[in-house]
């Protein structure tokens, strides 16, 4: 009875009940992004790292599995590529800044062709204006990741930490300003 009279109340009844239920996980969830965000703003190339040794971690793990179930199916082409994997994550663990690098440089060299892709598509296009802005402007932003990649690098860590910074301020302000009237008092809202 209680939740047919608290759901004819709101808007989203199930929605604010789910967030009313997990306000602690959403409390550390906020929290721990907010601190990233603000660590991201202040030492961009270091929480850079520190997010690339984890995302080597997590390659390393995915290709063990990828080893494992490549023997257990006996599908030994696989190989190749799970000891790829674990190689890519013991570089990225072992020297995370200079993986770092040479993703932005992957990055940049692929935003040049990408750029020049849709300079050539543009010719025939009948948007070729929009086309042709954005080819060169990817070519541009690849120039620039291919020459400097840690500029590259510092503006999407700063990106990135914005972006941690805005969430979890949401998550906070989610937790502290969510008032579910009736739950956790025993009081029930007839109407």
């Amino acid at each position: 009875m209680q939740n047919q009279t608290y759901e004819s109340n709101f808007l989203f009844p199930r929605r604010m009940l789910f967030f009313h239920a997990n306000r602690s996980a959403l409390l550390i969830r906020g929290l721990v992004f907010f601190i990233l965000g603000l660590i991201g703003l202040f030492r961009p190339i270091g929480s850079l790292a520190a997010v690339t040794i984890i995302l080597g971690i997590i390659l390393l793990i995915d290709a063990m599995g990828a080893l494992f179930l490549t023997f257990a199916c006996r599908r030994y082409l696989g190989v190749f590529w799970s000891l790829l994997l674990c190689a890519a994550g013991i570089a990225m663990i072992v020297n995370p800044v200079e993986a770092d690098v040479l993703i932005a440089v992957v990055l940049g060299v692929w935003l040049i062709a990408t750029g020049v892709s849709e300079l050539v598509s543009a010719s025939v296009s009948p948007s070729r204006f929009f086309l042709s802005g954005s080819g060169i402007l990817s070519i541009l932003i690849g120039i620039l990741l291919v020459i400097a990649p840690f500029a590259g690098l510092a503006a999407f860590s700063t990106i990135v930490a914005v972006l941690l910074l805005i969430s979890g301020t949401g998550m906070l302000v989610l937790v502290f300003g969510l008032r579910v009237p009736g739950l956790g008092s025993g009081k029930t809202n007839k109407g």
